[in-house]
Protein backbone atom coordinates (compact mmCIF):
# COMPACT_ATOMS: atom_id res chain seq x y z
CA UNK A 1 0.00 0.00 0.00
CA UNK A 2 0.83 3.60 -0.47
CA UNK A 3 1.77 5.43 2.63
CA UNK A 4 3.34 8.67 3.39
CA UNK A 5 6.59 8.26 6.47
CA UNK A 6 8.88 9.71 8.45
CA UNK A 7 12.80 8.23 9.15
CA UNK A 8 14.24 9.43 11.83
CA UNK A 9 18.05 10.35 11.12
CA UNK A 10 20.30 12.60 13.19
CA UNK A 11 22.39 13.86 10.22
CA UNK A 12 19.20 14.16 7.96
CA UNK A 13 17.25 16.20 11.30
CA UNK A 14 20.12 18.28 11.08
CA UNK A 15 20.75 18.85 8.02
CA UNK A 16 17.03 20.52 7.98
CA UNK A 17 17.45 22.10 11.14
CA UNK A 18 20.40 23.86 9.44
CA UNK A 19 18.55 24.72 6.27
CA UNK A 20 15.58 24.73 6.60
CA UNK A 21 14.37 28.28 8.28
CA UNK A 22 15.77 29.61 4.92
CA UNK A 23 14.65 26.69 2.32
CA UNK A 24 11.79 25.13 3.80
CA UNK A 25 11.12 23.30 0.89
CA UNK A 26 14.28 20.26 2.48
CA UNK A 27 11.48 19.12 4.86
CA UNK A 28 9.34 17.59 2.00
CA UNK A 29 11.69 18.15 -1.42
CA UNK A 30 15.28 17.63 -0.77
CA UNK A 31 17.17 14.31 -0.79
CA UNK A 32 17.85 13.98 2.63
CA UNK A 33 13.92 14.83 3.65
CA UNK A 34 13.39 12.36 6.70
CA UNK A 35 9.57 12.05 5.26
CA UNK A 36 9.22 10.24 2.20
CA UNK A 37 6.41 8.49 0.10
CA UNK A 38 6.47 4.46 0.08
CA UNK A 39 4.93 1.25 -0.78
CA UNK A 40 4.66 -0.96 2.20
CA UNK A 41 3.32 -4.06 2.83
CA UNK A 42 -0.87 -3.61 4.64
CA UNK A 43 -0.14 -4.00 8.37
CA UNK A 44 -1.67 -7.35 9.72
CA UNK A 45 -4.65 -7.11 12.22
CA UNK A 46 -2.55 -7.56 15.72
CA UNK A 47 -5.18 -10.10 16.92
CA UNK A 48 -8.66 -10.79 17.97
CA UNK A 49 -10.44 -6.85 19.08
CA UNK A 50 -8.98 -4.93 16.08
CA UNK A 51 -10.39 -3.79 12.96
CA UNK A 52 -8.95 -2.57 9.63
CA UNK A 53 -10.29 0.56 8.30
CA UNK A 54 -9.66 1.88 4.97
CA UNK A 55 -9.26 6.21 5.30
CA UNK A 56 -12.20 8.64 3.75
CA UNK A 57 -10.48 11.58 4.83
CA UNK A 58 -6.82 12.04 7.07
CA UNK A 59 -6.24 15.46 8.87
CA UNK A 60 -2.41 17.04 8.86
CA UNK A 61 -1.74 17.92 12.48
CA UNK A 62 0.09 20.26 14.06
CA UNK A 63 2.03 17.74 16.03
CA UNK A 64 2.71 15.41 12.05
CA UNK A 65 4.14 19.08 11.49
CA UNK A 66 6.20 19.62 14.27
CA UNK A 67 7.53 16.27 13.29
CA UNK A 68 8.46 16.93 9.43
CA UNK A 69 9.80 20.04 10.08
CA UNK A 70 12.01 19.08 13.71
CA UNK A 71 10.03 21.41 16.44
CA UNK A 72 8.88 18.74 18.88
CA UNK A 73 10.35 18.49 21.85
CA UNK A 74 12.91 15.91 22.49
CA UNK A 75 11.55 15.06 25.79
CA UNK A 76 8.60 12.95 24.32
CA UNK A 77 11.36 11.29 21.72
CA UNK A 78 11.37 8.19 24.16
CA UNK A 79 7.95 7.65 23.89
CA UNK A 80 7.72 7.39 19.74
CA UNK A 81 9.44 5.02 17.34
CA UNK A 82 10.77 5.43 13.35
CA UNK A 83 10.16 5.08 11.04
CA UNK A 84 6.23 5.63 11.25
CA UNK A 85 3.82 6.50 8.98
CA UNK A 86 2.53 9.75 10.10
CA UNK A 87 -1.02 10.95 10.93
CA UNK A 88 -3.82 10.22 13.54
CA UNK A 89 -6.63 12.10 12.38
CA UNK A 90 -9.11 10.35 10.55
CA UNK A 91 -12.74 8.96 9.49
CA UNK A 92 -13.02 6.02 7.29
CA UNK A 93 -14.61 2.66 6.92
CA UNK A 94 -14.10 -0.63 8.51
CA UNK A 95 -12.79 -3.72 6.06
CA UNK A 96 -11.87 -6.05 8.29
CA UNK A 97 -12.77 -7.19 12.05
CA UNK A 98 -10.79 -9.72 13.61
CA UNK A 99 -12.39 -12.06 15.83
CA UNK A 100 -15.90 -11.31 13.49
CA UNK A 101 -17.76 -13.74 15.71
CA UNK A 102 -16.88 -11.57 19.08
CA UNK A 103 -18.50 -8.54 17.77
CA UNK A 104 -20.58 -6.97 20.61
CA UNK A 105 -19.70 -8.90 23.10
CA UNK A 106 -18.52 -6.57 25.60
CA UNK A 107 -15.25 -7.88 27.20
CA UNK A 108 -14.11 -9.13 23.70
CA UNK A 109 -14.79 -5.85 21.48
CA UNK A 110 -15.95 -2.99 23.89
CA UNK A 111 -17.09 -0.28 22.28
CA UNK A 112 -18.45 3.24 22.85
CA UNK A 113 -21.36 4.15 20.71
CA UNK A 114 -23.22 7.20 20.75
CA UNK A 115 -26.37 5.45 22.19
CA UNK A 116 -29.01 7.99 20.92
CA UNK A 117 -27.72 7.10 16.94
CA UNK A 118 -26.58 3.42 17.55
CA UNK A 119 -29.01 1.54 19.35
CA UNK A 120 -28.50 -0.73 22.00
CA UNK A 121 -26.32 -3.37 21.09
CA UNK A 122 -22.68 -0.90 20.08
CA UNK A 123 -21.85 -3.73 17.04
CA UNK A 124 -19.48 -3.05 14.61
CA UNK A 125 -18.64 -4.13 11.14
CA UNK A 126 -17.41 -3.85 7.93
CA UNK A 127 -18.50 -1.00 6.19
CA UNK A 128 -19.10 1.14 9.31
CA UNK A 129 -17.93 4.82 8.98
CA UNK A 130 -15.42 5.14 12.12
CA UNK A 131 -13.49 7.34 13.82
CA UNK A 132 -10.22 6.34 15.70
CA UNK A 133 -9.37 7.09 19.48
CA UNK A 134 -5.28 6.60 18.93
CA UNK A 135 -3.89 6.22 21.66
CA UNK A 136 -2.06 3.36 22.27
CA UNK A 137 -2.40 2.55 25.98
CA UNK A 138 -2.06 -1.02 27.81
CA UNK A 139 -5.37 -2.33 26.36
CA UNK A 140 -3.81 -1.88 22.73
CA UNK A 141 -0.37 -3.38 23.95
CA UNK A 142 -1.64 -6.45 25.53
CA UNK A 143 -0.99 -5.64 28.99
CA UNK A 144 -2.83 -5.03 32.46
CA UNK A 145 -4.01 -1.63 32.64
CA UNK A 146 -1.70 1.58 34.73
CA UNK A 147 -3.58 3.55 36.83
CA UNK A 148 -4.61 6.15 34.12
CA UNK A 149 -5.69 2.94 31.56
CA UNK A 150 -7.93 1.76 34.41
CA UNK A 151 -9.78 5.22 34.62
CA UNK A 152 -10.17 4.70 30.55
CA UNK A 153 -7.49 7.68 29.31
CA UNK A 154 -4.99 5.87 27.59
CA UNK A 155 -3.51 8.90 26.62
CA UNK A 156 -2.38 8.97 29.80
CA UNK A 157 -0.58 5.52 29.86
CA UNK A 158 2.93 5.08 31.94
CA UNK A 159 3.55 1.94 29.69
CA UNK A 160 3.67 3.36 26.36
CA UNK A 161 7.19 2.11 25.74
CA UNK A 162 6.27 -1.71 26.82
CA UNK A 163 3.92 -4.78 25.18
CA UNK A 164 3.30 -5.99 22.07
CA UNK A 165 4.75 -2.95 19.72
CA UNK A 166 7.55 -0.22 19.42
CA UNK A 167 7.20 2.28 21.60
CA UNK A 168 4.50 5.27 20.65
CA UNK A 169 1.88 7.23 22.13
CA UNK A 170 -0.83 7.65 19.75
CA UNK A 171 -1.04 6.06 16.35
CA UNK A 172 0.87 7.86 13.49
CA UNK A 173 4.36 7.71 15.92
CA UNK A 174 4.74 4.05 16.40
CA UNK A 175 6.75 2.23 13.61
CA UNK A 176 4.41 -1.11 14.23
CA UNK A 177 1.52 0.81 13.38
CA UNK A 178 0.60 2.72 10.59
CA UNK A 179 -1.21 6.17 10.96
CA UNK A 180 -4.33 7.62 9.25
CA UNK A 181 -1.47 8.71 5.98
CA UNK A 182 -1.77 5.41 4.39
CA UNK A 183 -4.23 3.66 2.68
CA UNK A 184 -4.94 1.34 5.09
CA UNK A 185 -4.56 1.12 9.24
CA UNK A 186 -5.66 -1.15 12.15
CA UNK A 187 -6.65 -0.05 15.67
CA UNK A 188 -8.12 -1.43 18.81
CA UNK A 189 -11.97 -2.25 18.12
CA UNK A 190 -12.45 -0.54 22.27
CA UNK A 191 -11.09 2.66 20.76
CA UNK A 192 -13.41 2.67 17.85
CA UNK A 193 -16.62 5.11 17.50
CA UNK A 194 -18.77 4.58 14.71
CA UNK A 195 -19.94 8.37 12.94
CA UNK A 196 -23.58 8.84 13.51
CA UNK A 197 -25.70 9.36 9.90
CA UNK A 198 -25.84 13.13 11.22
CA UNK A 199 -22.29 13.53 10.75
CA UNK A 200 -20.43 14.77 8.10
CA UNK A 201 -16.91 13.50 6.59
CA UNK A 202 -15.78 16.65 6.81
CA UNK A 203 -16.70 17.17 10.59
CA UNK A 204 -16.04 13.43 11.73
CA UNK A 205 -12.15 13.80 10.49
CA UNK A 206 -11.89 16.89 12.85
CA UNK A 207 -13.23 15.16 15.74
CA UNK A 208 -9.74 13.95 17.54
CA UNK A 209 -8.78 17.49 17.12
CA UNK A 210 -12.38 18.58 18.55
CA UNK A 211 -11.52 16.42 21.00
CA UNK A 212 -8.25 17.76 22.39
CA UNK A 213 -10.46 20.97 22.46
CA UNK A 214 -13.45 19.51 24.19
CA UNK A 215 -11.06 18.16 26.90
CA UNK A 216 -9.24 21.36 27.65
CA UNK A 217 -12.62 23.21 27.55
CA UNK A 218 -13.94 20.48 30.44
CA UNK A 219 -10.37 20.76 32.15
CA UNK A 220 -11.27 24.41 32.78
CA UNK A 221 -14.84 24.26 32.98
CA UNK A 222 -16.35 27.59 32.11
CA UNK A 223 -19.46 28.63 34.46
CA UNK A 224 -22.23 29.42 32.02
CA UNK A 225 -24.35 29.59 34.97
CA UNK A 226 -26.63 33.19 35.08
CA UNK A 227 -26.27 36.22 32.23
CA UNK A 228 -23.15 37.31 33.32
CA UNK A 229 -20.92 34.37 32.09
CA UNK A 230 -17.26 34.60 31.92
CA UNK A 231 -14.84 36.67 30.23
CA UNK A 232 -12.87 34.08 28.25
CA UNK A 233 -10.00 34.60 26.20
CA UNK A 234 -8.58 31.86 23.70
CA UNK A 235 -5.24 32.69 22.49
CA UNK A 236 -5.00 31.02 18.65
CA UNK A 237 -6.82 31.32 15.39
CA UNK A 238 -5.59 27.69 14.17
CA UNK A 239 -7.30 24.16 14.63
CA UNK A 240 -7.10 23.59 17.88
CA UNK A 241 -8.07 27.15 19.04
CA UNK A 242 -11.05 27.50 16.88
CA UNK A 243 -11.82 24.17 17.88
CA UNK A 244 -11.93 25.22 21.09
CA UNK A 245 -13.92 28.05 20.57
CA UNK A 246 -16.55 25.34 19.13
CA UNK A 247 -16.42 22.80 21.68
CA UNK A 248 -17.24 26.23 24.25
CA UNK A 249 -20.25 27.18 22.11
CA UNK A 250 -21.39 23.62 21.56
CA UNK A 251 -21.22 23.02 25.37
CA UNK A 252 -22.81 26.71 26.28
CA UNK A 253 -25.80 25.03 24.20
CA UNK A 254 -25.95 22.13 26.31
CA UNK A 255 -25.78 24.30 29.33
CA UNK A 256 -27.20 27.69 29.24
CA UNK A 257 -30.77 28.76 30.55
CA UNK A 258 -31.32 31.23 28.33
CA UNK A 259 -31.30 32.08 24.66
CA UNK A 260 -28.66 33.93 23.80
CA UNK A 261 -25.26 33.14 24.33
CA UNK A 262 -23.89 33.90 27.49
CA UNK A 263 -19.94 33.56 28.11
CA UNK A 264 -17.91 36.59 26.57
CA UNK A 265 -15.64 34.69 24.14
CA UNK A 266 -12.39 36.77 22.50
CA UNK A 267 -9.79 35.17 20.01
CA UNK A 268 -6.48 36.31 19.27
CA UNK A 269 -5.96 35.03 16.00
CA UNK A 270 -3.28 36.77 13.85
CA UNK A 271 -4.44 36.48 10.03
CA UNK A 272 -7.55 37.81 8.80
CA UNK A 273 -8.87 34.55 7.27
CA UNK A 274 -8.46 32.84 11.03
CA UNK A 275 -10.76 36.08 12.21
CA UNK A 276 -13.43 35.72 9.51
CA UNK A 277 -13.95 31.71 10.54
CA UNK A 278 -13.80 32.42 14.33
CA UNK A 279 -16.21 35.03 13.58
CA UNK A 280 -18.79 32.55 12.19
CA UNK A 281 -17.90 29.93 15.00
CA UNK A 282 -19.44 32.08 17.28
CA UNK A 283 -16.74 34.73 18.70
CA UNK A 284 -17.57 37.62 20.76
CA UNK A 285 -14.85 39.16 19.22
CA UNK A 286 -11.26 38.84 17.72
CA UNK A 287 -8.48 40.99 18.27
CA UNK A 288 -4.53 40.83 16.37
CA UNK A 289 -2.52 42.66 18.14
CA UNK A 290 -0.97 43.26 21.36
CA UNK A 291 -2.67 46.87 22.17
CA UNK A 292 -6.37 45.66 20.89
CA UNK A 293 -6.25 43.03 23.46
CA UNK A 294 -4.75 44.50 26.52
CA UNK A 295 -7.93 47.11 25.69
CA UNK A 296 -10.06 44.35 25.89
CA UNK A 297 -8.73 43.03 29.35
CA UNK A 298 -9.70 47.06 30.14
CA UNK A 299 -12.72 47.03 28.83
CA UNK A 300 -14.60 43.60 29.91
CA UNK A 301 -12.09 42.89 32.85
CA UNK A 302 -11.22 46.04 34.45
CA UNK A 303 -7.19 45.19 33.75
CA UNK A 304 -5.55 47.78 35.33
CA UNK A 305 -1.58 48.51 33.86
CA UNK A 306 1.33 49.32 36.11
CA UNK A 307 4.88 50.19 34.98
CA UNK A 308 7.32 48.25 37.11
CA UNK A 309 11.02 49.04 38.07
CA UNK A 310 12.15 46.89 34.97
CA UNK A 311 9.99 44.98 31.82
CA UNK A 312 6.85 45.12 30.34
CA UNK A 313 3.77 46.35 31.76
CA UNK A 314 1.68 44.30 34.28
CA UNK A 315 -2.29 43.98 35.13
CA UNK A 316 -4.16 43.77 38.16
CA UNK A 317 -7.54 42.79 36.81
CA UNK A 318 -8.53 40.64 33.42
CA UNK A 319 -9.68 37.33 32.00
CA UNK A 320 -11.37 34.89 34.26
CA UNK A 321 -10.34 32.10 32.19
CA UNK A 322 -7.60 31.44 29.47
CA UNK A 323 -7.28 28.93 26.65
CA UNK A 324 -3.79 29.12 25.22
CA UNK A 325 -3.57 27.10 22.19
CA UNK A 326 -0.27 28.50 20.99
CA UNK A 327 2.26 27.12 24.11
CA UNK A 328 5.11 29.88 22.88
CA UNK A 329 6.60 32.03 25.42
CA UNK A 330 4.69 34.89 24.24
CA UNK A 331 1.57 33.67 24.20
CA UNK A 332 2.41 32.00 28.08
CA UNK A 333 3.38 34.90 28.99
CA UNK A 334 0.39 37.04 27.32
CA UNK A 335 -1.67 34.14 29.69
CA UNK A 336 0.25 34.91 32.72
CA UNK A 337 -0.13 38.94 32.62
CA UNK A 338 -3.62 39.34 31.84
CA UNK A 339 -5.66 36.49 33.40
CA UNK A 340 -7.30 37.84 37.03
CA UNK A 341 -6.46 37.26 40.22
CA UNK A 342 -7.71 33.55 41.20
CA UNK A 343 -8.28 32.93 37.45
CA UNK A 344 -7.65 29.72 35.68
CA UNK A 345 -5.09 29.65 32.44
CA UNK A 346 -5.46 25.96 30.60
CA UNK A 347 -2.69 25.06 28.60
CA UNK A 348 -3.58 23.60 25.30
CA UNK A 349 -1.08 24.27 22.42
CA UNK A 350 2.08 22.27 22.98
CA UNK A 351 4.22 24.22 24.79
CA UNK A 352 8.22 23.04 25.17
CA UNK A 353 11.19 24.28 26.81
CA UNK A 354 10.33 28.23 27.62
CA UNK A 355 13.56 29.94 29.07
CA UNK A 356 13.30 33.21 30.93
CA UNK A 357 9.18 33.15 31.69
CA UNK A 358 8.24 34.96 35.14
CA UNK A 359 6.20 32.79 37.28
CA UNK A 360 5.69 34.75 39.94
CA UNK A 361 2.07 35.91 38.71
CA UNK A 362 1.20 32.55 39.20
CA UNK A 363 1.70 32.57 43.16
CA UNK A 364 1.20 35.79 43.66
CA UNK A 365 -2.65 36.19 41.70
CA UNK A 366 -3.36 32.27 43.09
CA UNK A 367 -3.77 31.17 39.59
CA UNK A 368 -5.03 27.47 38.58
CA UNK A 369 -2.61 26.48 35.56
CA UNK A 370 -4.17 23.24 33.65
CA UNK A 371 -2.48 21.11 31.12
CA UNK A 372 -4.35 19.29 28.97
CA UNK A 373 -3.74 17.44 25.56
CA UNK A 374 -5.48 14.47 25.18
CA UNK A 375 -8.96 12.61 25.70
CA UNK A 376 -10.42 9.72 27.56
CA UNK A 377 -13.25 8.77 29.94
CA UNK A 378 -14.99 12.13 31.20
CA UNK A 379 -15.42 11.12 34.99
CA UNK A 380 -16.16 14.86 36.13
CA UNK A 381 -18.54 16.27 33.64
CA UNK A 382 -21.03 19.06 35.02
CA UNK A 383 -24.60 17.78 36.51
CA UNK A 384 -25.90 20.76 33.84
CA UNK A 385 -24.41 17.76 31.15
CA UNK A 386 -25.52 14.86 32.57
CA UNK A 387 -28.44 14.26 29.36
CA UNK A 388 -25.90 14.71 27.01
CA UNK A 389 -23.74 12.10 29.09
CA UNK A 390 -26.20 9.49 29.31
CA UNK A 391 -26.66 10.17 25.36
CA UNK A 392 -22.65 9.42 24.90
CA UNK A 393 -21.73 7.09 27.37
CA UNK A 394 -21.19 3.23 26.79
CA UNK A 395 -24.24 0.83 26.77
CA UNK A 396 -22.44 -2.14 27.66
CA UNK A 397 -19.44 -3.07 29.61
CA UNK A 398 -17.13 -1.08 31.77
CA UNK A 399 -14.74 0.29 28.99
CA UNK A 400 -11.40 -0.64 28.28
CA UNK A 401 -10.50 -2.59 31.32
CA UNK A 402 -12.40 -3.95 33.88
CA UNK A 403 -13.57 -1.69 36.99
CA UNK A 404 -13.67 1.67 34.72
CA UNK A 405 -16.80 3.58 35.57
CA UNK A 406 -19.02 3.88 32.66
CA UNK A 407 -18.32 7.64 32.06
CA UNK A 408 -18.51 8.52 28.29
CA UNK A 409 -15.56 9.04 26.22
CA UNK A 410 -14.73 12.24 24.63
CA UNK A 411 -14.93 11.25 21.27
CA UNK A 412 -18.21 9.75 21.93
CA UNK A 413 -19.56 13.54 23.64
CA UNK A 414 -17.40 15.27 20.72
CA UNK A 415 -20.12 12.82 18.04
CA UNK A 416 -23.03 13.35 20.04
CA UNK A 417 -22.51 17.04 20.22
CA UNK A 418 -22.04 17.25 16.51
CA UNK A 419 -25.22 14.97 16.14
CA UNK A 420 -27.39 17.31 18.74
CA UNK A 421 -26.23 20.44 16.55
CA UNK A 422 -26.09 19.63 12.84
CA UNK A 423 -26.10 23.51 11.65
CA UNK A 424 -23.28 24.46 13.69
CA UNK A 425 -20.62 24.94 10.84
CA UNK A 426 -17.28 23.13 12.49
CA UNK A 427 -16.38 22.23 9.00
CA UNK A 428 -15.03 25.33 8.43
CA UNK A 429 -11.95 24.43 9.36
CA UNK A 430 -11.18 22.34 6.87
CA UNK A 431 -9.33 24.76 3.90
CA UNK A 432 -7.71 22.26 1.86
CA UNK A 433 -7.66 19.07 0.56
CA UNK A 434 -5.03 17.14 -1.60
CA UNK A 435 -4.98 13.53 -2.73
CA UNK A 436 -2.27 11.23 -0.82
CA UNK A 437 -0.21 11.34 -4.06
CA UNK A 438 -0.04 15.26 -3.26
CA UNK A 439 1.69 15.05 -0.31
CA UNK A 440 4.69 17.05 -0.86
CA UNK A 441 2.18 20.04 -2.16
CA UNK A 442 -0.14 19.24 1.21
CA UNK A 443 3.07 19.83 3.31
CA UNK A 444 4.37 22.74 1.47
CA UNK A 445 1.13 24.92 2.33
CA UNK A 446 1.12 23.45 5.91
CA UNK A 447 4.76 24.76 6.26
CA UNK A 448 3.42 28.30 5.44
CA UNK A 449 -0.11 27.87 6.23
CA UNK A 450 -0.25 31.93 6.70
CA UNK A 451 0.41 32.57 3.15
CA UNK A 452 -1.63 29.55 1.54
CA UNK A 453 -4.61 30.74 3.78
CA UNK A 454 -4.34 27.09 5.94
CA UNK A 455 -6.62 26.10 9.14
CA UNK A 456 -7.05 22.45 8.49
CA UNK A 457 -5.48 20.22 5.46
CA UNK A 458 -6.87 16.97 4.57
CA UNK A 459 -6.13 14.26 2.59
CA UNK A 460 -8.28 12.61 0.52
CA UNK A 461 -8.61 8.55 -0.55
CA UNK A 462 -10.98 6.74 -3.42
CA UNK A 463 -14.30 5.73 -1.75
Amino acid sequence: MRAVRYHLSLLRYGLQLLLGRRFPGVYYRAPFACVRAEDIPAPALPGPGWVRIRPILAGICGSDMGTVMGKNSPALSPFVSFPAVLGHELVGRITEIAGEEAVGVADRLPVAPVRAALGANGELRPGDRVVVDPALGCVARGLAPCPACQRGEAYLCERNTEGSFAPGLILGFCRDLPGSWAEEMVAPAAQVFRVPDEVSDEKAVLIEPFAVALRAVLRGLPRFDGQAGEKILIIGGGTIGLATLAALRLLELEMRVSAAPVADITVVARHQFQQQVALQLGASRVVRGDSDLVRVAEELGGARAYRPVIGPPVYTGGFDLVYDCIGSHRTIDQSLRLTRGGGRIVLVGAAGQLPGLDWSFVWSRELTIIGSAGYGREHRLPPALATLAAAAAPDQGAGPAQGVAPAPHTFALALELLRRHPSYPLERLITHRFPLSAWREALAVNVRHGPHRAIKSVFTFDR
